[in-house]
């Protein structure tokens, strides 16, 4: 597993974030980001957990809409932000 804490990742809608926590739960890996103004100099409130996945034989990571699951991941990484969770994934 590749270290990515404090790397910044660019999805494909432009949307950039800043990993902050990696964690590998039964086998899978997960992202909790920050999502980062477009030229990367501020912090915007939206935390999200991305699962990474591979398509095609290409890494590439996809939303955690799973809220136990993301839940678990929180935890397991130390972090307990369930209100902000709820609030950036009730849309």
């Amino acid at each position: 597993m590749t270290n990515r804490i404090n790397q910044v990742m660019e999805l494909a809608d432009g949307k950039k974030y800043v990993i902050i926590k990696q964690a590998i739960y039964k086998g899978d890996t997960y992202y909790v980001s920050l999502r980062l103004t477009d030229d990367e100099e501020n912090v915007m409130e939206e935390l999200v957990i991305f699962e990474e996945v591979d398509i095609n034989g290409q890494k590439s990571v996809k939303k955690v809409n799973d809220y136990n699951l993301a839940k678990l991941i929180f935890k397991y990484v130390g972090l307990s932000p369930e209100d902000e969770f709820n609030s950036n994934n009730n849309n």
